[in-house]
């Protein structure tokens, strides 16, 4: 995805966080949102710079999806707006200054039914934020409406009885000895919430925290992205956890492989496409190990924005097969062949008329007025004489 700009009227050359903000809009955001909001602000030091989705979710240890809502929920809300290119890409990021006379905050919907809207942006946003995520790398989201709210703050007793469950706390103590550290109340509501409002049964979540653990992610954050993700997936086993995460890595080991990468690990910028390439465009394996093999002949690196151009434009072709491709290549090789034909026959006509007009220019019968003479005449009047 291209760089971002970010851009603001009011350019201060320090972060300045409005009292607007704090007293109206602030204490009633989910956290996450808060801190994606004050990375903005912080951007802003010097107007005109630009940023990346993957590296503001990098910074914040959030995903790209996470990043997404967030903007979706500050735009509802009025304090942002996000501008797309022609080609429905996130090109900008407007930060509307809170303090400005144009700005009415009576209207603005965070004032007026903050309770609503915050409960109803955790899942009306992902079908907001699923185009613009998908443009960004992010998958598509398939199963909207079954994410409950994940934010939820349930009570000590709903706590206390939920971890008073043998298992339970079996799961409690090996989490523990996974973090190295006792769970804080936020963590012990994501257990509670995959559980109760997911349905995930106990040895998922076990399998869950400890293989994101195991992949460097101790952040409860980054696995309940995970767990939302399993969810709309409908991956409701460990069995399915793991075919799905052996599917993914044979995935990323056959990119690699067709790009010629070795000894290192994708970034996550990198992981996004080819979450973008298989899952929001639905593209067969082959298909995508093909451009990278294409991308190699033309730019001899690995670079995975010139193969996204490539499965981007066979996506809007509605390529589905290697067949498709080679249509596309045959017709892509008769409007060459065409288009050279045509330039080479129209510089022979215009070499032969150049030819033709130095040929009369330079022929010394040409180069006086031509007479005409009656024979006949003129053999009467020598005659004559």
């Amino acid at each position: 995805m291209a760089d971002i700009m970010l851009h603001t009227s009011s350019n201060t050359g320090f972060t300045c966080v409005s009292n607007t903000f704090i007293d109206d809009f602030m204490k009633d955001a989910n956290g996450e949102y808060v801190k994606v909001y004050l990375y903005l602000l912080r951007c802003l030091n010097k107007d005109g710079y630009e940023f990346s989705i993957s590296q503001l979710a990098d910074c914040l240890d959030h995903t790209e999806k996470d990043v997404m809502r967030a903007f979706t929920y500050w735009e509802k809300v009025g304090l942002l707006r996000l501008e797309y290119s022609p080609d429905k890409e996130l090109s900008g990021i407007y930060l509307v200054d809170v303090n400005e006379n144009g700005f009415d905050k009576t209207e603005s919907p965070v004032i007026s039914n903050i309770t609503s809207l915050h409960n109803a942006v955790n899942s009306a946003s992902y079908a907001a934020a699923a185009p613009v995520a998908t443009m960004a790398g992010a998958p598509a989201v398939n199963n909207i409406n079954a994410i409950p709210n994940t934010d939820q703050d349930y009570t000590s007793d709903q706590l206390t009885s939920f971890f008073s469950d043998d298992e339970v706390n079996d799961l409690k103590f090996s989490t523990e000895s996974y973090l190295g550290r006792p769970l804080s109340r936020t963590e012990a509501n994501k257990i509670y919430f995959w559980h109760n409002d997911l349905h995930m049964p106990m040895d998922l979540i076990e399998y869950l925290i400890g293989s994101c653990i195991d992949n460097g992610h101790k952040s409860f954050h980054y696995m309940n992205t995970v767990a939302i993700n399993w969810a709309e997936e409908g991956i409701t086993s460990v069995e399915a956890a793991v075919n799905a995460s052996s599917a993914r890595n044979n995935t990323v080991y056959s990119v690699m492989k067709a790009f010629g990468i070795s000894g290192r690990d994708l970034v996550q910028s990198e992981l996004d496409y080819i979450e973008k390439w298989t899952v929001a465009y639905g593209m067969a394996l082959d298909i995508v190990c093909e451009a990278c093999k294409r991308t190699i002949l033309q730019t001899n690196k690995p670079s995975f924005k010139y193969a996204d151009s490539i499965i981007e434009s066979w996506h809007k072709a509605a390529v589905t097969s290697m067949e498709d491709i080679a249509q596309l290549d045959q017709k892509h090789t008769a409007a060459s062949v065409a288009k050279i034909s045509s330039a080479n026959r129209a510089r022979t006509t215009t070499a032969n008329a150049n030819t033709a007009a130095r040929t009369k220019a330079n022929s010394k019968f040409h180069n006086f007025s031509q007479r005409d003479y009656n024979f006949d005449e003129l053999e009467k009047k020598i005659l004559g004489n």
